[in-house]
């Protein structure tokens, strides 16, 4: 009988996972082609397109970033971190009403004195931070 060291057996082993997660993969592909073609347009849509003539590939569609809601379109005028109501901050892209309710609850607390207090809410990072910057003032208390 032919005995494998402990290492040869993790690579069989990693090896024969490798094997089963591809046919696993494989056959949830067969069983849901809408999603996986979804899938495969969204991988493919921040690849600039090389050729944009008929040499393009067939198939292959341009990016179009989503549009937005109505709801999520920047306002004409920055609002006012200090005075919004939760309503209101719900109209900022990304903001929903649990953000918003955790805005005002901080700003009952202690009133923001620039938009970088904006940091003590729990659930708002530094990136989201950045893309309302230009939607959002601190007016006067």
């Amino acid at each position: 009988m032919v005995r494998y060291s402990r290492h040869q057996l993790l690579v069989l082993l990693a090896l024969g996972a490798t094997f089963a997660g591809g046919l696993a993969v494989d056959r949830w592909r067969h069983t849901h082609p809408e999603t996986a073609e979804r899938l495969e347009r969204f991988d493919r849509a921040g690849a600039p397109e090389i050729a944009a003539g008929p040499e393009r590939q067939q198939g292959s569609t341009p990016f179009r970033p989503p549009k937005l809601r109505t709801d999520e379109r920047k306002s004409s005028s920055p609002i006012d971190l200090n005075q919004a109501t939760v309503e209101e901050l719900t109209r900022l892209p990304g903001v929903g009403p649990e953000l918003a309710a955790r805005i005002v609850e901080a700003r009952r607390a202690e009133v923001f004195a620039s938009v970088d207090d904006l940091r003590r809410v729990r659930g708002l990072g530094e990136a989201r931070l950045e893309r309302l910057r230009p939607l959002i003032i601190i007016g006067p208390r």
